[in-house]
């Protein structure tokens, strides 16, 4: 692919951060193709489409040392580390500096002339297997990133910066070099030095519990509240814990579902969706000016999301398609075992996973009351029994995240639709965020290359999901496939965690298939390892046109979404 690319930038961007660039004798293997649907130029461009996160100035990212002043920090081995892809990093006008997978980089003249760092949806929703030696891109897979560790050591390294006189001379230099305006520079960081909040993933000052993650998790949903209520609002008691991390969830097929969500919270609405998932990742919001006090309308609905870049990016994923198993890699299918397996999933699985087919071409997605599916109820519970001091924004101090949430998003989507004269025909309508009491259950075609299992991500590998008995702990960090089983392998990564599921929030608990009745989140009887590997062999096999599908006249209802009585009461149990 020819591609061009403006030679100072990147000269600057391979001196400052050259370990990502590799020779060709060093370079990775190709990765397989997954046969997704979307051809290579559209994704290089999706991958690095900036959506209005911003980060730092590129030019002082690339020029910052680690907080040990050992080398920089966008180095190739302390990204890979945290889980950033960086293999077959392809330098060009959208990726200037050679950074990896999802990075982005904002047009200057949005902020005074300066580029922006930041990310896109794919550093989170870009998934990569690897078995003996070949590696898999999932395109809108899982990745593997630890995010909150990643963003505390950049906070980090620019306190010590700040501290350190031979530091920051260097990272003056650097950063000059890079194209930051030298007559800017003393100024721009000092300011920016002491408002380092809006890197961290709490407000300083807060007073609140992180359940770690590990990579591959992030409690993203408290995380957006904590970032939209807490930091941007400028009031640290409206910190809430983040004890549900969950698993980033896959993208394929997601424009169809009827509710979005792990908990089916948000009915049908890309725009109010992707505005959200922007909020959370440190976006520039206006709520309030440096005081703390509410700025005036339209100004306090202006963000820095980018709203036509959203709109392009979710229609190119529209034609996303679920990966199918590469048989050369993983080994061939045993179709007579997936012919056993289809039935049995038809009859055990449909129910829930089957794909209801709208008028529309839409599919329902069925959501699954706690008390039936009995898997971790923290990210339900904490949506709906958190309440947040909204007063600022006209409404109550007892504000539930549903009720203020989907209003801050209205508010700046109109907002966005006004400043960029987006014609009434492209706009979606007002949404009503609620509040469920269960978790949906969507159609299944490519699970295989979605370890680990479960929304928060508790069970390694699907025979350990269709089992009645789960491992206590498993090693979370490597790539290396499991096909047998589906899954990771467990063992030590780059990065390995230990996820206890004995700890709330990493309940591996429910999902059961067990012939003990009164098991709580029991959904069906005990299988034989014969029963469990036919369905594998299914999993592997099911394609759009073999997968079991049903037709639905209108979307089913969500259990328990108004109001969320029933979770402040859970939680006071």
């Amino acid at each position: 692919m020819k591609r061009t690319l403006n030679v100072a930038i990147a000269s600057t961007a391979v001196m400052l951060c050259g370990a990502i660039v590799v020779s060709a004798a060093d370079a990775p293997p190709p990765a397989v193709d997954l046969e997704q649907g979307i051809d290579q130029a559209t994704l290089d461009r999706y991958h690095h489409t900036d959506q209005g996160t911003r980060l730092l100035p590129a030019a002082w990212l690339a020029a910052l040392e680690k907080p040990d002043g050992s080398g920089k920090v966008m180095n190739t081995e302390d990204l890979r580390r945290y889980g950033f892809l960086v293999d077959n990093v392809q330098t060009g006008p959208g990726n200037p500096y050679g950074w990896p997978l999802g990075w982005t980089v904002s047009d200057p003249a949005q902020n005074n002339g300066v580029a922006i760092a930041g990310f896109s949806c794919a550093m989170c929703h870009t998934g990569q297997i690897e078995y003996q030696g070949k590696v898999m891109v999932v395109e809108g897979g899982q990745s593997m990133i630890d995010l909150f560790p990643f963003i505390d050591w950049v906070a980090t390294a620019f306190a010590a910066t700040a501290t350190d006189p031979v530091m920051r001379a260097k990272f003056f230099e650097d950063a000059i070099a890079a194209g930051y305006p030298a007559d800017r520079m003393a100024t721009d960081f000092d300011a920016t030095v002491g408002t380092l909040s809006h890197l961290r993933s709490s407000t300083p000052g807060a007073k609140i519990t992180m359940l770690p993650g590990g990579p591959g998790r992030v409690d993203a949903v408290q995380g957006i509240a904590n970032r939209v209520f807490g930091t941007d609002l400028m009031i640290p008691s409206n910190q809430r814990d983040a004890t549900a991390p969950v698993s980033y969830p896959y993208l394929w097929d997601i424009w169809r579902l009827s509710w979005l969500q792990y908990n089916g919270f948000i009915p049908a609405n890309a725009d109010s969706r992707n505005i959200g998932e922007v909020l959370g990742t440190i976006a520039k919001t206006n709520f309030v000016g440096p005081d703390g006090s509410l700025n005036p309308e339209p100004e306090r609905w202006r963000t820095s999301v980018q709203i036509r870049n959203l709109q392009w990016m979710e229609a190119t994923l529209r034609g996303l398609k679920a990966p199918t198993w590469p048989t050369g890699v993983l080994g061939d299918i045993d179709q007579d075992r997936a012919t056993a397996g289809r039935e049995l999933f038809v009859t055990h699985c449909t129910g829930c996973h089957g794909i209801k087919a709208l008028p529309d071409g839409n599919w329902d997605v069925t959501v699954v009351p706690l008390e039936h599916i009995g898997t971790d109820p923290n990210q339900a519970t904490n949506w709906a029994g958190y309440t947040y001091d909204l007063t600022k924004l006209g409404m109550s101090t007892q504000t539930p995240a549903n009720v203020g949430t989907s209003t801050a998003i209205n508010a700046i989507r109109r907002q966005l639709y006004a400043d960029a004269a987006i014609p009434a025909s492209e706009q979606d309508p007002d949404v009503e965020f609620l509040a469920p009491c269960g978790y949906k259950a969507r159609p299944l075609i490519g699970v295989w290359a979605t370890p680990p299992f479960l929304h928060n991500g508790a069970v390694r590998t699907v025979f350990d999901l269709l089992s009645d008995t789960r491992p206590a702990t498993f090693t979370v960090g490597t790539r290396e496939y499991d096909p047998v089983h589906l899954g990771y392998a467990d063992g030590p990564g780059l990065r390995s965690f230990t996820l206890d599921t004995s700890v709330s929030g990493n309940s591996n608990a429910g999902h059961w298939w067990t012939d003990d009745t009164s098991r709580p989140g029991r959904i069906g009887p005990r299988l034989n390892d014969d029963q469990k590997f036919a369905i594998i062999e299914f999993l592997k096999a099911a394609t759009y046109d073999n997968y079991p599908t049903e037709s639905r006249a209108v979307p089913g209802k969500v259990a328990c979404a108004d109001p969320p009585d029933w979770a402040r009461q859970a939680r006071a149990g």
